[in-house]
């Protein structure tokens, strides 16, 4: 009897043992959050982090964006093609070498440096990028199956490249390079980490890095700072630049926009002179009613903030109107709104001239008269005391000058600014009730309407002036991107931007034809297109920097992955 209750206990209790030891085994397989900070040296220029590359997919594929476009452009209406699978890998690590690299990898890029090359009279500048794969799971089970998918990619762009293996440090390092040596494709592995960059020195340095041969960025207390005052725990990307990688940009900007090597010296001066006041830069990105919010914070140099924050932000809230001069077709519009312009122009230009030294001090003044030279403004100085606290620009293509629109205080100074464009005699004509003054030379134009004044391309002036009822604000995409801003915030800028041609570039990526949709299916893509909202961001002072929050169709991950993706 004895030996039968024992057995009828022991059929009772070996079901919830077993499923004890199932759910502790499920619990303990799943993937645990690494910080893949402690690669990055801490002297890197920038850190980009995607925690969950499974739950990204799902929040791009769940977008408006991709469920509007991923039809007419060809691409699959659904990014991860077995949910489920993909469960079961990260769970409980169980399913095929790319499941699990999809399932349960993290994801981080270190940026190092930049190498200046030249070719010919043209400045090439090509960064040096780190991509950090913690899988989460053994070498065995994933190495083989990276490293083919490496392969496939480096013949589609070497056509046949020269692989080669070598111990340095005692991690055994894999090379691809194309037929001249120049391009390189390296890959490290360190427990279960892939360390994958386009140049050995920086692929060492984040082994060193994560081994604590080298400081890492994980422990600078301003990277924590930072990543504590914008990330958030169901952020799907976060990325830091350092304020050492905020003048490469600017220097990197500087030269492209010169194309010449005789700008080397002029680019370092400006990156130099506009990077002493710029402490670093933090963004997030996390989906939002359908879209993709974006929050970045630029933090200021000690001092800066106080000293700008009296004239720029304005006692009273930004309103954004019915934008009488913005044609509903234009591909954006921004509003400033400050407290006091001259003022804030004045504060400005000291505050860039204390955080220089004396070359870079004497730079800043043509630099930053040159800042409003796009616009058809020779004198900033006489322009900001003539004009009120709104500032509208008017794009109206994408890659076309603006059209400076203000309020027009001091009539008779800015026909003064205006002739110093245009040219002693413009010509004269009238569009509807107002007059538009012509340049003789080219096709700027200005006008006054109203109590406005507006400048720009002489075509672009006109349109703003025949808008008459039907302006931009009449859109229901711009409606429904308005309807998004917080107007009791004391915002200090705002910019709507149509989304359709960056959308459609980021979702033609994963298209499934051969050749670009607009070619056979473009008036389905475009009304796609135009039924998403404007892309809406606002900025705002806050304590120690700027503070910029966006909303769009695929932000900050659809930028970059738009950005690093090769051509078709």
């Amino acid at each position: 009897m004895n030996a039968l209750i024992k057995y009828r206990r022991i059929r009772l209790l070996l079901p919830i043992v077993v499923v004890g030891l199932v759910a502790a085994w499920i619990y303990w397989s799943q993937p645990r959050r690494a910080d893949l900070a402690t690669f990055a040296p801490s002297d890197c220029l920038a850190f980009v982090e995607v925690g969950n590359a499974a739950e990204l997919l799902a929040g791009l594929e769940e977008s408006r964006g991709w469920q509007a476009l991923a039809g007419p452009i060809g691409a699959k209406s659904n990014l991860l093609t077995n949910r489920w699978l993909v469960r079961v890998a990260r769970w409980v690590g169980l399913g095929n070498a790319d499941a699990l690299l999809l399932a349960r990898s993290q994801f981080g890029i270190v940026f190092t440096g930049a190498q200046v090359g030249e070719t010919g009279p043209t400045l090439t500048i090509r960064p040096l990028a780190t991509l950090i794969i913690e899988t989460h799971s053994s070498q065995r089970r994933v190495r083989p199956a990276l490293e083919g998918h490496i392969e496939e990619f480096a013949r589609r762009i070497y056509g046949q490249p020269q692989f080669t293996r070598k111990q340095i440090d005692g991690a055994e390092i894999t090379e691809w390079s194309s037929s001249d040596g120049v391009r390189n494709i390296v890959m490290g592995f360190l427990d279960s980490a892939a360390i994958i960059g386009n140049d050995e020195t920086s692929v060492v340095s984040c082994l060193e890095t994560k081994r604590g041969k080298r400081a890492a960025l994980a422990g600078d207390q301003f990277f924590g700072d930072f990543r504590s005052r914008v990330n958030v725990p169901d952020s799907s990307l976060f990325g830091f630049v350092s304020r050492s990688g905020v003048k490469s940009v600017l220097q990197a900007y500087a030269l492209y926009k010169a194309a010449s090597s005789d700008a080397v010296n002029a680019s370092r001066l400006l990156s130099d002179t506009a990077g002493n006041l710029v402490n670093g830069l933090a963004c997030r990105s996390q989906f939002v009613e359908g879209m993709v919010e974006d929050r970045c914070f630029l933090a200021l140099t000690e001092g800066v903030v106080d000293k700008l924050r009296p004239t720029m932000v304005a006692q009273d809230r930004l309103e954004i109107g019915a934008l009488p001069f913005v044609p509903p077709d234009a591909y954006s519009v921004s509003i400033y709104h400050l407290r006091d312009v001259d003022g804030f122009w004045n504060d400005l230009n000291a505050v860039v001239s204390s955080h220089a030294d004396v070359i870079g001090a004497l730079a800043a003044r043509p630099l930053m008269r040159s800042l409003l030279k796009p616009y058809g403004i020779e004198d900033p100085a006489a322009f900001v005391h003539a004009i009120g606290a709104r500032i509208e620009t008017i794009r109206l293509e994408e890659n076309s000058p603006s059209v400076l629109m203000t309020e027009a205080l001091d009539r008779q100074s800015l026909r003064k600014l205006a002739a110093q464009r245009l040219g002693p005699k413009p010509r004269t004509e009238t569009v509807g009730e107002f007059e538009v003054l012509l340049s003789s030379s080219d096709n700027w134009g200005a006008s006054f309407a109203d109590n406005h004044f507006l400048i720009g391309p002489a075509e672009s002036v006109r349109r703003c002036l025949q808008v008459q009822s039907q302006s931009i604000a009449s859109i229901e995409g711009f409606r429904r991107s308005e309807r998004l801003v917080d107007l009791s915030l004391p915002l200090t800028a705002i910019t709507f931007k149509s989304d359709r041609q960056t959308a459609i570039s980021f979702v033609e990526l994963f298209s499934e034809r051969e050749r670009p949709s607009f070619s056979t299916n473009a008036n389905a893509v475009d009304q796609a297109a135009r039924s998403l909202p404007y892309a809406v961001n606002v900025t705002m002072l806050k304590d120690t920097g700027f503070e910029w929050t966006s909303r769009s169709a695929f932000g900050l991950p659809g930028s970059l992955v738009t950005a690093l993706a090769p051509e078709r």
